[in-house]
């Protein structure tokens, strides 16, 4: 048994509330979202074959006027996934794509092709037969039109996208920030996934690290995570699920790996995981540090200590109002009064979490520059601490933290210090 399978989510993940009010902020009627990540967050539906850069297979469009009536667009062969996945859309419907023969002409009934026998029993059936559109184009421009903004200023997740659909009544608007500015927050539904794929890196990195033997390599290793990632029900992207590169012979520069990268994983080298993966498509993140068949000794133990507490001084102030730059100096004010070394070159650093990540507003509805934002009540923010050092001195823990006002709520279980190998 997979220990963890495949679920149907809730109706509804998405903060609604807080998307219709970056359309007001942003003086916009509309918005129109065509990436996958952004259908899957209005609407629940997963399209199993579509790839980033293909031509758009669906489309949400939603309202501000109308928030409780948004309309999912979707090709036809797509339909029939929407009977597992409940939704709490329910206008849907279909255009003609690209399995539909091109040497016949076209039936009124090609639709029925691709309708399961129980679709009678979904409540956006009757409607789902009534709009059935030449294309992806004609389907969006007659939703937009119902919904009363077919001459608005409609914000587009892929601006091309927009422009595409040939409405001279429309101004295109940029939707990413919009979108950011919902997806930061999460709603209940999202943090219990993100809990769930946390769990799955967690017992991954742990199952991982017992299938080491003296001799192995870095690359060996790296492919007993994936397994483990697999063998849970997850899954990890191509190149690969681990992000720190590890360099050598005393080499204390901060890299990434390039999957190319391998080394013998010797007794006392220190390891850093920070592996990425997906569970429902909501995204995991982070690890921490382990030595190797040991433990950190000498100055290393130092910093491993510092780090502890510097998370953990870190995450208490992680409430509602506080900025990423006030975080980073409470951290390293923890690494001064240790007397570690090199206290201005730890790195401490945060992103948002969720079907990226990212989940952060770029610009502010006044235009501003958002770098330097401010945390909110359950945002999903995981915490990077790195001491930078050679292969034996090195730490590094990254912990997945909801904001609450009580300071931030830790996804882990394993605590902040470096793991030692049972």
């Amino acid at each position: 048994m997979i220990p963890y399978p495949p679920q149907a989510l809730p109706e509804q993940l998405c903060n609604i509330e807080r998307l219709v009010d970056a359309l007001k902020m942003r003086n916009l009627d509309a918005v129109v979202v065509s990436s996958p990540y952004n259908v899957y967050y209005l609407s629940g539906f997963k399209g199993v074959a579509h790839k980033a850069d293909e031509p758009r297979p669906y489309a949400v469009i939603l309202s501000r006027h109308q928030p409780d009536h948004p309309i999912l667009v979707v090709a036809d062969y797509y339909v029939g996934s929407l009977v597992a996945q409940p939704t709490w859309i329910k206008d849907i419907r279909a255009f003609r794509a690209v399995m539909l023969p091109l040497d016949l002409p076209g039936r009124d009934d090609d639709l029925e092709r691709f309708l399961p026998s129980d679709i009678n029993n979904a409540p956006w059936a009757g409607n789902l037969r009534t709009h059935y559109g030449k294309n992806i184009a004609q389907s969006c421009r007659e939703a937009l039109t119902d919904l009363g903004v077919g001459a608005g200023r409609i914000a587009f997740d892929d601006l091309r996208f927009g422009h595409q659909l040939g409405m001279d009544d429309i101004e295109v608007a940029d939707g990413y920030d919009p979108m950011m500015y919902a997806r930061c927050v999460k709603t209940t539904a999202e943090i219990e996934l993100l809990k769930r794929a946390t769990s799955v890196n967690e017992l991954a990195i742990c199952q991982t690290i017992k299938t080491w033997a003296p001799g192995m390599m870095w690359q060996e290793f790296n492919h007993e995570y994936h397994k483990a990632v697999i063998d849970l029900g997850g899954f990890f992207r191509d190149p690969g699920a681990m992000v720190w590169g590890h360099p050598c012979s005393g080499d204390s520069a901060v890299t990434l790996q390039s999957r190319l990268d391998d080394f013998e994983m010797k007794p006392g080298v220190h390891i850093l995981f920070d592996c990425h993966g997906t569970l429902d498509l909501y995204c995991w993140d982070g690890g921490k540090t382990w030595v190797v068949d040991g433990e950190a000794v000498g100055d290393a133990k130092q910093y491993a200590s510092a780090t502890s507490a510097a998370a953990t001084a870190v995450m208490e102030a992680m409430r509602p109002g506080i900025k990423i730059s006030e975080l980073q100096k409470l951290g390293r004010a923890v690494y001064r009064k240790s007397g570690a070394a090199g206290a201005d070159d730890v790195l401490i650093f945060f992103h948002g979490l969720g079907l990226s990540h990212m989940e952060l507003e770029q610009s502010k509805a006044d235009g501003a520059p958002n770098h330097d934002w401010q945390l909110e009540a359950n945002m999903v923010v995981p915490l990077h601490i790195l001491v930078p050092g050679d292969e034996h001195h090195r730490i590094w823990i990254e912990e997945v933290i909801r904001v609450t006002p009580d300071g931030g709520e830790p996804f882990f279980s394993w605590g902040l210090d470096p793991m030692i190998t049972l």
